[in-house]
């Protein structure tokens, strides 16, 4: 049984289901510097990996927010 409350649980979830949208909107904004023809390819390639980084990211935070929503705290998550 976690020591926090599930009030706390969901308001940690509820930041990390923001900040999953956040990545989302980044991933979209790589992807469209991705497709900018008025970049060189080194541009471009950079950000067609940050887009990755970012869709990443997000999926990992909702990951995140879905455990904590279960009543369960990631081992990579300090909440202290």
């Amino acid at each position: 049984m976690s020591r926090f409350s599930r009030a706390r649980l969901n308001r940690e979830a509820d930041y990390f289901t923001a900040e999953a949208k956040r990545s989302d909107a980044a991933a979209l904004d790589g992807d469209r510097a991705a497709s900018d023809s008025n970049a060189d390819d080194y541009q471009r390639s950079v950000a067609a990996r940050c887009a990755q980084t970012a869709r990443a990211n997000a999926t990992e935070y909702r990951n995140i927010a879905d455990a904590l929503r279960d009543g369960e705290i990631p081992d990579q998550l300090d909440l202290s």
